[in-house]
């Protein structure tokens, strides 16, 4: 009898043994899979005035490299110091200059049709690139709330040197991505610029136009005095005398001053033109809350104070230039707006000459080479006429006619001149060079 208990104990225990087997080895808890987008790699800024435009990349991917990313919104801060503040410490001293929202890409299902592409017009495309502005006001031209230790010891404190106390301010950006569910990404790279005075802009903008172009001139950056204290008199020679009794001088010292951007001051032209409208308008789609930065016409920065643009004839369009000094630009000068005219007649034609015949007198002349040429129309002189009379009454499309309106014997004067196709009244030419022929 008890050698079965102790059997049956220890089928028991066997049995426990290989249950736990069956069940394996207890691992490591494994972490919740947090989503949570990735840092803003690439963060500019460009100062217009005071304007700034801030472009960033948004992030294509969250921390862990993982695709689709998490991400709702970017919010972008602004500081202005001395000195950036620390980065844990950015978002509660800056303040936000914009939120973007993002649209958060579609899951893709194997077993599904692709969807439809993100629609930027709800928000910025992941990968992509925006652009958003910060109007600086009195409030961001001044020195931010500046981070202090509690932990820190006062006295223990460096005093700030003089040449941080003297440093101009200047405007960081950071931009922060949010989830979904509002959790933000790591703080990514920052962008800055200098709080630099600005230089003045043109005072006026002037623009006449031919048929060549449009001409536009504009008034330097301060004026005159600004003009001549721009240009940099060379050194005038010291007499030989006064050179071998002068003592030595001292290397002067460099100074600068922070509020006055270095360089020459050179000039950008800025165009608002109406669409043509004879062609289909384009749908510009772009996401709420950013913005475009405006470009310039003339490509490299000019030191001149003029510049020619093209003629688009019938086109509202307004003209402003800033003046530029480093990598500053000032506020724009005030607008100059008009609309180009077809006020060009087209060349007076050359080369008429006159073939009579029985029953008529012809007509040949070069054709013109105007692109909006409508025709030509005959004039006709007869004996005891002051002046000439119109013969054709529309345009001819050829350069040629046969005038069957004449009586034999009769000697009659002929010009003939070219108008465009300008509504609602056309642009007449100047008179060929006449020429005479008697009917037969």
């Amino acid at each position: 009898m008890r050698l079965g208990v102790q059997a049956a104990g220890a089928t028991l225990a066997l049995t426990a043994i290989v249950v736990g087997a069956a069940c394996g080895k207890r691992g490591a808890p494994i972490p919740p899979n947090v989503r949570i987008p990735a840092a803003v790699a690439k963060i500019e800024a460009a100062r217009l005035g005071n304007d700034v435009y801030v472009t960033l990349t948004v992030p294509s991917t969250n921390i862990d490299e993982s695709m689709p990313i998490d991400i709702q919104r970017i919010d972008v801060y602004g500081y202005t110091g001395r000195s950036a503040p620390p980065t844990a410490r950015f978002v509660e001293l800056g303040g936000v200059v914009a939120s973007i929202p993002v649209v958060a890409p579609p899951k893709v299902d194997e077993d599904a049709p692709p969807p439809p592409a993100p629609d930027p017009s709800k928000g910025a495309v992941p990968g992509s690139m925006v652009t958003v502005m910060d109007r600086l006001d009195e409030d961001e031209l001044v020195q931010g709330r500046v981070y202090t230790d509690p932990r820190a010891v006062e006295s223990a404190l460096p005093p700030a040197s003089g040449d941080q106390a003297l440093s101009p301010l200047r405007r960081f950006y950071l931009a922060v991505p949010f989830s979904v569910r509002g959790r933000p990404g790591p703080p990514g790279m920052q962008a800055e610029l200098a709080l630099t005075a600005l230089p003045d802009p043109p005072s006026e903008v002037r623009a006449t136009y031919n048929s060549s172009g449009i001409s536009l001139t504009w008034d330097p950056s301060g004026g005159l005095l600004g003009f001549l204290l721009d240009r940099v008199l060379p050194p005038e020679p010291v007499p030989f005398v006064a050179a071998v009794q002068a003592p030595a001088a001292k290397p002067a010292q460099q100074t600068s001053d922070a509020a006055v951007p270095a360089g020459p001051t050179t000039y950008n032209v800025y165009r608002e033109i109406a669409p043509d409208a004879s062609e289909l308008p384009v749908a510009r789609v772009r996401t709420p809350g950013t913005t475009a930065v405006p470009m310039s016409i003339n490509g490299n920065v000019l030191a001149a104070t003029f510049m020619t643009d093209e003629l688009l004839l019938g086109r509202p369009r307004c003209y402003t230039v800033r003046a530029q000094r480093g990598t500053i630009m000032s506020e724009p000068s005030p607008r100059t707006c008009f609309t180009p005219m077809d006020v060009f007649p087209p060349a007076a034609p050359v080369g008429v000459a006159s073939v009579p015949s029985e029953g008529g007198i012809s007509l040949i002349w070069e054709p013109n080479s105007e692109l909006d040429l409508d025709g030509y129309l005959v004039l006709r002189q007869e004996a005891g006429d002051a002046t000439l009379r119109q013969l054709t009454p529309t345009p001819l499309a050829e350069a040629r006619y046969r005038d069957t309106s004449v009586e034999p014997g009769k000697r009659y004067i002929y010009s003939v001149v070219a108008v465009d196709t300008q509504v609602p009244l056309p642009n007449i030419s100047a008179e060929s060079e006449r020429v005479e022929e008697t009917a037969r």
